[in-house]
Formats: C-alpha cells, sequence, structure tokens
C-alpha cells in the first residue's frame, strides 16, 4: 500500500479525498467512497482499530438503554444497522442471546420492576429487534438458573430473554478496510497527517509522515473521522479555511472491560447485570466457546466515565476494576476479586457535545453521530457507535459528494465484506512447520504469517491485540507467546536483532504498565 500512495503523490494529481482515521468510521468512509467512484485513500496513524475501534464491549445492538432513555430512532437505526451487518458480514456478526434477571427486593417479587422490563423488552422488539429472527421471552426462576447457575438463587425471581449480536470489533474494521481496498482505495497504516496546505482558502495538499518518509499528496478534500482525536485534525486543517467548520467539543467517555476465567461465572448466555448504587447495568458476556459446550473466558464491561488524561492507551484503573467486579459479585455466588483478571481493555468514546451535556454522566450523552461540511473541502464525522457506522459513512459521503460532485448511489448495505482468505491460510499452513514457533492453540504460526502479508501486521502489538484478541482475553498466554510471535515477525519482516528486541520491549511495556495502572489506579 505504500508504494500505492507514493505513486499517487508521485503523479502530482489530487486524490478526491483522504479520510483520517483508520478506525471502523474511517474503513466505512473509505469503502463508500470507493464504491461511489471516487479516487481516495485512508491513513491512520497508527495501526486500524488501535483506538476505539478495537476496545468497544464487541457488541452489535441496538440499546435496549438508549430506548429506555428515549432516543427511539437511534435504537431503530442500529437494529436496521445490525441487521445490515449480519448479511454482508455472514458468519462474522453472530446472534448472542441475553439474559436480563429479576432480582427480589427485599424477599418480594418486584412485579413493576418487571413490568416495566417486558414493555421495554417488546418496545425493542418493535423497534427492529424482531429482524434477527426471534422474539424475547419471560423466564422462570429455573428457566434462569439452567443458564446462569452460579446466580445467587436466593435473590432471582426470574427475567426475561432477549436476543442481540456481537462481533470482533477489530476484525471487522480490518474486513471493512481491506474491502475498500478492494475496491480500489488505498489504505495506509501507521501513516501520519502532519499537515495541511490550502491554497485560496480551499484545501489542496495533505502533508503525511510514514516511518520518517514525507509524502505530499494532493487531494480535493479531507474528511476527519479521527474520533476523539477529531480536534488535532481540526488544528492542523480549519483556520486556514476560507469557510472553517464550527468549534467541536468532543467528551471523551472511559469504557473499561476486564475479562475472567469462565468458570468464574459459568453463564451460558450473555446478561445484563445492575451495578450496586449506581444506574447503570453491565454486560457479562461469555467468549471463546469450547466443545463441550462451556466457554474459555467471560469479560465484564463496560464503565462511562469522563476521562482527563492522555487520549493514548487509557488506563483501566483498580476503582475501574471493582466497579465491574462489583455487579457481578453482587449478583454471583461465586466471589470474582482482581487477582482473577487475565485481561483489560480501555478505550475512549467520542462523544459530540451540546452546552447542555458539559455536566452530568456521560452515560446520558447522546450516541448519535454529528457530520460537519465546509465547502472549502472539508467534513468531520464524530461520534456514533459501531453498529451504525455503515450509516454514519453513509452520511458523510452524501456531505463529500455536495463538494465534490454525485458519483453513484450507496452500495454498502448491499456489498459483502471481505473475509480472511481460506485458500491462503491452507498455502501457508501446506508450507509452514509449525514446530518451529510453538504458539497458543488460539494463535498459529500460519496466522502470524497471514496477518503480516495481507493484513498489515507491521508491529508485534498488532498480532497480539488486533489481528487476534489474546492479549485482550488472556494477557499472561499472550505474553508466553510474544517470544515466538517475534521470530515469526523477523524472518517474514527482515528485522534486526535489535529492533525484534526493541518490538519484545514496547510489548511488555504495554503489559507491565496495564498491571501497574489496575493495582495502583494510576490514570
Amino acid at each position: 500500500m505504500l508504494e500505492q500512495l507514493q505513486a499517487k503523490a508521485d503523479r502530482f494529481e489530487a486524490v478526491d479525498l483522504v479520510v483520517v482515521g483508520g478506525g471502523i468510521t474511517g474503513a466505512g468512509v473509505a469503502l463508500d467512497a470507493a464504491l461511489r467512484g471516487f479516487d481516495v485513500v485512508l491513513v491512520e496513524r497508527g495501526d486500524f482499530a488501535s483506538g476505539t475501534s478495537s476496545k468497544s464491549s464487541k457488541l452489535v445492538h441496538g440499546g435496549l438503554r438508549y430506548l429506555q432513555q428515549g432516543d427511539v430512532a437511534l435504537v431503530r437505526e442500529a437494529l436496521r444497522e445490525r441487521s445490515i451487518l449480519q448479511r454482508i458480514a455472514q458468519g462474522r456478526v453472530e446472534v448472542l442471546p441475553f439474559l436480563l434477571p429479576i432480582f427480589t427486593k427485599d424477599g418480594l417479587f418486584p412485579r413493576r420492576i418487571a413490568r416495566a422490563l417486558g414493555s421495554a423488552l417488546w418496545a425493542y422488539d418493535t423497534a427492529g429487534g424482531w429482524r434477527i429472527g426471534r422474539f424475547h421471552r419471560r423466564l422462570r426462576k429455573s428457566g434462569v438458573a439452567k443458564m446462569a447457575p452460579l446466580l445467587n438463587s436466593d435473590r432471582i425471581a426470574g427475567g426475561y430473554l432477549y436476543y442481540d449480536a456481537r462481533a470482533d470489533d477489530a476484525r471487522l474494521t480490518l474486513d471493512v478496510a481491506a474491502t475498500a481496498v478492494r475496491e480500489g482505495a488505498v489504505a495506509v497504516n501507521y501513516c501520519s497527517l502532519t499537515g495541511v496546505k490550502v491554497k485560496s482558502g480551499v484545501v489542496n495538499t495533505v502533508e503525511l509522515d510514514v516511518d520518517g518518509s514525507h509524502i505530499s499528496l494532493q487531494t480535493r478534500c479531507i474528511v476527519n473521522a479521527a474520533g476523539v482525536w477529531a480536534e488535532r485534525v481540526d488544528d492542523l486543517v480549519n483556520d486556514e479555511l476560507a469557510e472553517p467548520l464550527p468549534a467541536l467539543t468532543v467528551r471523551p467517555a472511559r469504557g473499561v472491560h476486564v475479562t475472567i476465567p469462565w468458570e468464574l461465572v459459568q453463564t451460558q448466555v450473555a446478561m445484563v447485570l445492575p451495578v450496586p448504587g449506581d444506574k447503570r447495568s453491565v454486560f457479562l458476556v461469555p467468549d471463546k466457546p469450547q466443545p463441550d459446550g462451556s466457554f474459555d473466558v467471560a469479560y465484564i464491561g463496560t464503565t462511562d466515565t469522563d476521562h482527563s488524561g492522555t487520549l493514548d492507551d487509557p488506563a483501566c484503573t483498580s476503582d475501574d476494576v471493582d466497579y465491574l467486579l462489583r455487579s457481578v459479585n453482587a449478583a454471583m455466588e461465586s466471589s470474582v476479586t482482581r487477582d482473577h483478571v487475565i485481561g483489560v481493555w480501555s478505550g475512549l468514546r467520542p462523544l459530540v457535545t451540546s452546552d447542555d451535556d458539559i455536566e452530568g454522566r456521560t452515560a446520558d450523552v447522546s450516541r448519535r453521530h454529528r457530520v460537519d461540511m465546509s465547502s472549502s473541502g472539508y467534513v468531520r464525522v464524530v461520534g456514533g457507535k459501531l453498529t451504525t457506522y455503515r450509516s454514519m459513512a453513509e452520511d458523510t459521503l452524501n456531505h463529500v459528494e455536495r463538494i465534490l460532485g454525485k458519483r453513484k448511489p450507496c452500495s454498502t448495505h448491499k456489498t459483502p465484506l471481505v473475509d480472511r482468505n481460506p485458500r491462503l491460510l491452507d498455502t501457508i499452513r501446506s508450507n509452514t512447520s509449525s514446530s518451529n514457533f510453538p504458539l497458543h492453540s488460539t494463535l498459529t504460526e500460519p496466522e502470524v504469517l497471514y496477518a503480516v502479508r495481507y493484513e498489515a501486521a507491521v508491529h508485534l502489538v498488532d498480532v497480539l491485540t488486533r489481528r487476534s484478541r489474546l492479549h485482550l482475553l488472556h494477557r499472561d498466554l499472550a505474553m508466553e507467546c510474544a517470544e515466538p510471535v517475534s521470530f515469526i515477525m523477523q524472518q517474514e519482516l527482515g528485522w534486526s536483532e535489535s529492533t525484534r528486541q526493541q518490538e519484545l520491549q514496547n510489548y511488555n511495556d504495554l503489559c507491565h504498565s496495564e498491571i501497574d495502572a489496575m493495582r495502583e489506579g494510576i490514570r
């Protein structure tokens, strides 16, 4: 991809648009643009999905709580997009049953709460939940106990079962970006926007840095899809424009998840659990299913709090961990402690705020997106959620077309996303002796080679955290695999020994910073 980027720059002909930000939103914009016939370049200063788009709850859902907040339109949009994603990403967006347990209050059955939950779920089904092919249903206490045997049996009064979906967020982002490339886009990770040249008040050239190499690329339009970093891109672009965009305030909200061994909770379905002392709930989601019907791990999330620290790699603190574990321990008969936590991830949601949203809980701020457009060749998209990335991209491209002229209607709703190529994987497997580099069963040498050759994995952390999820789900196992993976990447990428050692050091520093923050409460 770097060679193709350089070739475009060397032609001294302007591309139609440069998309800044290689998360799910930027990848979606690049795909929509390519399908509409635009000459598009996607640049990401880190790895694809290395920001918020690899650190979500991994859910493709309507958002039951948004319905309870009265945002029916957002829920309808998200449930429609969930259905589209199930179709265009078959096998990667899977149905996930959710259990909503009903707990007794002072030993009595809370009839008012049960009726309210039932009404909310009927409204959810009516808003579009039915598209998944199943409706919610009421469960007796015995039905709840069968699905989640370690729930506190003395407090369970019954429950509801409803259905949503989940996906590997980083994998989805990579697939969207790969589909954009298939349709003619150029996508380059580890490529930073360092400056913008404006001619007569209109966007003219972007200045890029790729591993110390400088590239000037002429463009007719810039799309800012940088998420919580959107204001940084504004600083490079906005002031010089004849028609600058209005000032933007992004309120970063930190969302933390922790992973624990599944045997501590033993739930067969995802659960929605209330947090004692707070008006919020968290998800408990089993993951990595095993042949015997059990699971390997479960994760808990998410927090939803203001973040005032660095935007890069926000930490998961001891307070965050305690908050999440409190909800599980209040509902379960088992006791989960910090020592049981085997993985963490922490991401920042880019919430678009108004003056009314500056105060109060981030959980109450809308998850709707916002698109701003300048006729000077600058479009900015911020907010939204993983599930609605495709409709956000469509909205953004509709604004871009007002600058560049209309090409084709949006077709992302009917374009299947690229998946890993099984024939290429089989070819790698047939030419590889995995015994040379023993890894964990969930990460094989052929998969590492595939990630490097076909999925733009450049650094050790790319493979361990985004091309696989080993670091998120079991950090200790990922640390054990780090050295053999580094040897594979060294051979494939031609690293020097000092580069390989530095990659290991960088990954170990990441692991230890997570451990220290969780223990000491460092933000």
